[in-house]
């Protein structure tokens, strides 16, 4: 396994383990199992497309990329993907409340 490879996989691993031990630390545990396995889904994905990103980027590199640069640039690019994917999720939520039906009525509120 090269060095690249090596790198994007424990820095993988570690985002993943870091992350879920915070979502679960500071945000509580989610109110169901669907809210649950979607969130780790999320991270799960969010880390992995992080590390492969920068594996590609990382594997064609001469000299080889140090341990703590692979890092700085891994988050930047999981911090990156966070961004995109909240900025999604944000405005589908502005487009669901344009729609009637899906917008939650005053009697369903109380």
């Amino acid at each position: 396994m090269s060095l690249a490879a090596k790198q994007a996989f424990a820095c993988w691993i570690a985002a993943l383990a870091l992350s879920v031990a915070a979502l679960f630390a500071f945000l509580g545990a989610p109110g169901s199992g669907g809210g649950a396995s979607e969130a780790i889904g999320r991270l799960f994905a969010h880390t992995g497309i992080a590390a492969l990103f920068c594996w590609m980027i990382a594997r064609k590199k001469t000299p080889p990329w140090s341990w703590s640069r692979f890092a700085i640039v891994y988050v930047a690019m999981f911090i990156t993907l966070a961004v995109v994917a909240s900025a999604g999720t944000a405005r589908a939520i502005e487009h669901s409340a344009d729609i009637p039906s899906a917008a939650p009525s005053v009697a369903q509120a109380r």
